[in-house]
């Protein structure tokens, strides 16, 4: 009967300690997760950096033809503009003539809004197939490319070079200012004791 009762009593304490060790367990597993706020916020965050990373992984990636491209778009944009007000230009101007009056009635009553409108649209089409016809050409890739390349070795300088280079320039201007204001007074000076007054 003791024996029994030893029995017993052993069998509850390894009950109880295996209840304990779990309990442990279960604490340990719920410090160890991670509250789901916190994993939002840390996913949010990764987003924005992976969204950072991308766009500077595709710049990377493109090396310097994201310059060649830039120009090439910049040149696009221009002659659009351009070729867009030379053709409105010349439209009006042929408008008023009365042989393109009389030949071609439609076009010439037009009004200016609308000329202005149709002559950028047509030079943005023609400007976008001269620019790509022209990035095309090997030659002109490969000269684009080397002067892309040559730009992506400058070194641009920082905020505080420039603002200190400035502060340079300015002093020394102010002082080569002065300077050169006593020195003509000087001589001035020196001009009137020699020669006199002229009066």
């Amino acid at each position: 009967m003791a024996q029994q009762t030893k029995d017993r009593e052993h069998g509850r304490r390894e009950q109880d300690a295996a209840g304990s060790e779990s309990l442990e367990d279960a604490q340990a597993l719920a410090e160890a997760e991670p509250d789901p706020s916190e994993a939002l916020d840390e996913t949010a965050d990764a987003g924005e950096e992976s969204k950072d990373d991308n766009i500077e992984q595709a710049a990377a990636q493109l090396g310097v033809d994201r310059y060649v491209l830039a120009g090439f778009f910049a040149a696009g944009l221009l002659a659009a503009y351009v070729l867009g007000r030379a053709l409105h230009s010349l439209w009006s101007a042929a408008a008023n003539k009365d042989w393109f009056a009389q030949t071609l009635p439609v076009v010439a009553s037009v009004p200016d809004d609308d000329k202005s409108m149709y002559a950028t649209i047509l030079g943005g089409i023609v400007s976008l197939v001269v620019v790509y016809r022209t990035y095309k050409r090997p030659d002109v890739r490969a000269w684009s490319s080397d002067v892309a390349a040559e730009l992506a070795k400058v070194v641009w300088p920082s905020r505080k070079e420039v603002t200190n280079s400035t502060f340079i320039v300015i002093v020394a201007s102010t002082v080569a200012t002065v300077y050169l204001t006593l020195l003509d007074r000087l001589w001035a000076f020196v001009t009137n004791i020699v020669y006199g007054d002229a009066s």
